[in-house]
């Protein structure tokens, strides 16, 4: 049987990752967030087809940063407000919500895109609940539906996690995940689709959402703010020294230099790397459909397949198949985190809702790497080695 060297990533930083840090690193005298990440969300924005993005600490801070902005902007009267967010997520998302001491509730996601299922919604909409904000995922490279989400919930504020799924597509409207809400998020954390090793990217459409973005990203002070925004601020507050104003709220989310290097060099390769990632789902997906034991997945059209997952018919399958593809050196990981209710930082949520499908995944799904160092012949091979195993 053949033996495997498949983790889940591969480090993606190469020689010429390596030696453009070397020489930035030796020829200039400023590290912390300067006009390296200045560029890199300029060169961002253009690949992202959005007008304004900033570079941050990371993709958690990201979703931190741009809800609490989003609320300050949007919601200014209001003290807590209502989200709607998919049960299978990622624990930060979540932790977000409850620090900033908002009101979450939970729906269930279809296995076509890993959208909000009609029934879900209807069963929140039956308990009187209707959202402030829908903070919606998509999961692992797949889009969500997003016409369906705008007629399930028309009057809420759509935010988009699309940390795990840079470059994705609605397969509808082939619009680029990150561009439909009012706003989104990133993560290039060396497990996702490129990476400047930590990091993150918020994205919005609207220039006061993003000059209130800036200040919060650097501790609220005013001179980050937009020449315009800021002379305002200034004029308001003529008592306050200026270089250390602080008309909201603020973190220091910042990002550095080095890390923005990284990431101007790994974005000039991101659309060929998720064209061999789409490859690779692909024929995965079609050595997988038929098989007695396998269940489904998402079509390929407009995917950007951070992983290849394994939705199983029967729980007790999947735990099989997991300890044989760790038995031939493969890694195996839960669908995202399983359904995050389960978790047990979550133990004293109790949802008001049936969460089926997420139920189901968490028992019956899990996946495995997928990256452009995986190439057709290792689908083959381990396509082979299922099948030798009467799998």
């Amino acid at each position: 049987m053949m033996v495997f060297n498949w983790p889940l990533q591969q480090n993606t930083i190469g020689w010429k990752e390596r030696l453009t840090l070397a020489k930035f690193i030796l020829t200039s005298d400023r590290f912390t967030n300067g006009p390296e990440c200045r560029q890199f969300e300029n060169e961002w924005s253009e690949w992202q087809g959005v007008p304004h993005s900033l570079y941050v600490a990371n993709g958690s801070v990201a979703n931190f940063l741009l809800l609490d902005a989003v609320h300050e902007y949007y919601f200014p009267g209001k003290k807590q407000l209502t989200i709607f967010a998919p049960a299978i997520n990622w624990a930060t998302n979540i932790s977000t919500f409850c620090q900033q001491h908002h009101n979450v509730y939970f729906y269930d996601i279809d296995y076509e895109t890993y959208s909000p299922t009609k029934e879900s919604a209807q069963d929140l909409a039956s308990k009187g609940l209707e959202p402030d904000i829908v903070y919606l995922t998509h999961v692992l490279g797949i889009s969500n539906d997003m016409g369906r989400i705008k007629e399930l919930w028309p009057n809420a504020t759509i935010i988009e996690d699309c940390c795990e799924s840079h470059g994705a597509r609605d397969a509808k409207t082939n619009v680029k995940v990150g561009n439909t809400g009012i706003g989104s998020t990133f993560s290039f954390y060396f497990g996702h689709h490129m990476t400047t090793v930590e990091g993150g990217m918020v994205c919005v459409q609207d220039e006061g959402l993003y000059n209130l973005l800036r200040a919060k990203r650097s501790h609220g002070l005013s001179r980050e703010m937009l020449p315009s925004y800021r002379s305002q601020i200034q004029e308001k507050y003529p008592d306050v020294d200026p270089t250390f104003l602080f008309p909201t709220k603020g973190y220091n989310f910042r990002n550095v230099e080095t890390g923005a290097v990284l990431g101007r060099v790994q974005l000039k390769k991101l659309d060929s790397w998720n064209e061999q990632r789409n490859k690779n789902y692909a024929l995965f997906r079609e050595e997988m459909i038929g098989r007695s034991w396998f269940d489904t997945l998402p079509e390929p059209t407009g995917n950007s397949a951070m992983t290849l997952p394994f939705h199983c018919k029967e729980s007790k399958t999947a735990v099989e198949i997991k300890k044989f593809l760790q038995l031939i050196g493969i890694e195996t990981r839960p669908f995202l985190v399983g359904n995050l209710l389960r978790q047990p930082f979550m133990e004293d949520y109790n949802s008001l809702i049936a969460l089926p499908n997420s139920e189901r995944m968490h028992t019956h799904s899990f996946y495995i790497g997928n990256n452009h160092f995986i190439k057709e012949a290792d689908i083959k091979e381990l396509s082979k080695a299922l099948d030798q195993c009467g799998y």
